[in-house]
């Protein structure tokens, strides 16, 4: 039997409409429950491994994350990628934002800016994924194509998100959603 493989990186839902990744140690203490199945009870509570999420709780039957303190409920969603992506090897690629502190990109942007770095690109323009800046490699730097402001990127190494096997027969027909 031939068995496919792919890393599991858990997302929530913005109010941009961007999908943003929990880290790789939210998203494998997600995937404890979901291995954990029906007796965990079906809520993950993301403060037990993160206390800056304190207030989130992630609901798998409705596939939301709750926040406790406003009442704000915002999907969230179970994706895979190539265990040879960026997810797949632990790196994180983070922008500083006005307030000094690092935010991660996107998933698929963060992988896109790995491939160009495996390649040893100078630079890459992220246009093409509608995405309006390019990253300098030399300078670390990402500059914005309509204002040319310049902020500061990193890469970064992290934990592998978490990793999954399943019947090659089976692995278009993974479930979205866990149950």
């Amino acid at each position: 039997m031939l068995l496919a493989s792919a890393v599991v990186v858990w997302e929530w839902l913005n109010e941009h409409g961007r999908w943003r990744p929990y880290s790789p140690a939210v998203s494998h203490h997600i995937e404890a429950v979901v291995r954990a199945g029906p007796r965990a009870g079906g809520s993950v509570v993301l403060g037990q491994v993160d206390r800056r999420l304190a207030p989130y709780i992630i609901d798998l039957h409705s596939m939301n994350q709750f926040r406790q303190d406003t009442g704000t409920l915002r999907p969230v969603r179970r994706n895979y990628y190539d265990p040879a992506s960026a997810p797949g090897k632990g790196v994180v690629w983070e922008w500083e934002n006005d307030h000094g502190s690092w935010t991660p990109y996107d998933m698929d942007v963060g992988i896109t800016i790995q491939h160009a770095f495996e390649k040893q690109r100078p630079w890459i323009d992220l246009s093409p994924i509608g995405f309006g800046y390019v990253i300098d490699f030399g300078t670390m730097g990402q500059i914005n194509r309509q204002t040319q402001r310049q902020r500061r990127v990193r890469r970064r190494l992290d934990l592998v998100y978490p990793l999954v096997t399943s019947a090659a027969g089976r692995a278009a027909s993974w479930p979205a959603a866990p149950g």
